[in-house]
């Protein structure tokens, strides 16, 4: 049988950063659940109880300042503090408000696919059918039954292949790793793991093979080939990739990585400070110039009190004082300097770079402002409006899709005067309609469509000059009575 299970080595290479990246996104408890992965034991090599006891103490100070977690999810809420522009046509219209069949919304998914982007720098989108025969209109139009788009972690995407097909290159393979409910009680359930291959055979026709593992320990396999909605079996995968650089099958750089090593090198400055200040932060008694007696009648009790309360007599010339070390300073310096830079590397994330043009290209286009935010938000709009289009050869639909984020992440404000003038452009015919509505749009000030806008620009129009003329006939009469 062939090995379903073989892991590119690819994926294998980058299993280990995802993990580092997905423990530092959950927080200090895997953090310190990871122990030496991430917070390596001073004097490794004395495996015995106290020293091991010390470290547990180690780890316990420790404190993991979650920047990568706080900038992640600021990231993703600078794309979503405006909402995508969507336009989907009925025959897929649920996807909407349900894209993968258990209730999630297309913008709730796209909000989580472009956080896998931003953190781990890939995901996909697989479009399925739950369904082996055709459906009436009237369930396609209720959205009873429609496509889903399931989305993919990167550890999930094991294996893949790709085949020139004329001038087209295609996915061939693409081997999903997921799991499903093997047995379920009514109260409990046990996940067992299979693999979904998405294939094309020598005549490039889309099969789907699914593999279990049976009781025996042998793999069992379930096929079937999906059809369009003329009953034609597709001639390519419906699987997008998603990545932070393009949405090609090569797997990009993480986004948050550099952030995410800072913020775990912060952590371990920070289990050296937290030992040192517990170490040096407890001042420790002392006397000196005891004499015998002093010792038989004042620690004839073995005791000594301290405070305002007490009183400690002392021999001539004898002393007491508190010894306390002053704490080490390096560790803190360092967590700050590495707050800094995360605080730097985050803003890098946004900060958008101008790219100069030759001479020719600066009369069409002074500049091209690009970010790795926006970049990210631009390939994820592209995935998903591809994706949609896979929906429709499920449903046999042919208008227009398209899912595009916003990326536009910072908010100019246009002055009163500044919107008059735009305005004004407008009516002399300086600028189209669509110019005008698109800077009032990324000044924050309108979010409609431009084709709903017009229409509702219209209809409040015809409103209007209705209610002028009603008005315009009451005044008329009312100056005739008189």
């Amino acid at each position: 049988m062939p090995n379903v299970q073989y892991i590119r080595s690819e994926v294998a290479k980058m299993q280990p950063i995802w993990r580092m990246i997905k423990d530092t996104l959950a927080g200090q408890d895997a953090i310190k659940k990871g122990r030496v992965l991430y917070l390596p034991m001073p004097n490794s090599s004395d495996q015995s109880e106290e020293n091991l006891a010390r470290y547990d103490d180690y780890v316990e100070r420790a404190v993991f300042y979650n920047v990568t977690q706080r900038t992640h999810g600021g990231l993703v809420g600078q794309v979503f503090r405006r909402s995508p522009v969507v336009e989907i046509p009925n025959d897929i219209i649920s996807l909407v408000t349900d894209v993968d069949g258990c209730g999630v919304s297309m913008d709730q998914q796209a909000k989580k696919a472009l956080g896998e982007v931003l953190a781990y720098g890939r995901c996909g989108l697989f479009v399925d059918y739950p369904v082996s025969g055709g459906i009436s209109k009237a369930q396609l139009d209720a959205g009873y039954i429609h496509p889903t788009i399931d989305l993919y972690e990167p550890w999930e995407i094991i294996n893949w292949r790709t085949r020139q097909v004329g001038s087209r290159c295609l996915l061939s393979l693409v081997v999903l790793r997921e799991s499903f409910v093997a047995e379920d009680d009514g109260f409990e359930v046990k996940m067992k793991d299979q693999w979904r291959v998405l294939r094309l055979d020598e005549t490039n026709t889309y099969h789907v093979d699914i593999y279990t593992k049976g009781a025996d320990g042998q793999p069992l396999k379930v096929s079937f080939t999906p059809r369009d909605a003329k009953g034609k079996p597709l001639n390519e995968i419906p699987f997008v990739f998603c990545g932070s650089v393009n949405n090609d099958e090569n797997i990009d750089l993480p986004p948050l990585y550099d952030m995410a090593v800072l913020n775990i090198a912060h952590y371990r400055n920070s289990a050296d400070y937290e030992e040192s200040c517990f170490i040096s932060g407890q001042p420790t008694p002392y006397f000196s110039g005891l004499t015998r007696e002093w010792v038989d009648d004042v620690w004839k009790s073995k005791k000594v009190m301290l405070g305002s309360r007490a009183a400690v007599t002392l021999p001539e010339k004898g002393t007491a004082g508190m010894l306390q070390a002053e704490s080490n300073t390096m560790p803190f310096e360092a967590m700050t300097q590495k707050e800094k830079q995360m605080i730097s590397l985050g803003a890098k994330l946004v900060e958008q770079s101008t790219v100069q043009r030759t001479a020719t290209e600066a009369r069409q286009e002074e500049a091209s402002e690009s970010s790795i935010l926006s970049a990210c938000a631009t390939n994820i709009s592209a995935a998903y409006t591809q994706a949609l289009k896979y929906c429709q050869i499920y449903t046999g639909g042919t208008d227009s899709v398209k899912y595009v984020l916003n990326t536009e992440f910072e908010l100019s404000k246009l002055s009163a005067t500044e919107i008059q003038q735009v305005i004004a452009s407008w009516n002399g015919a300086a600028i189209t309609f669509e110019e005008m509505r698109n800077l009032l749009r990324k000044a924050g000030y309108t979010s409609v469509d431009d084709e709903k806008a017009k229409s509702a620009i219209l209809e409040e129009g015809a409103l209007r000059q209705a209610v002028q003329q009603q008005q315009t006939v009451k005044q008329t009469t009312t100056e005739t009575k008189i």
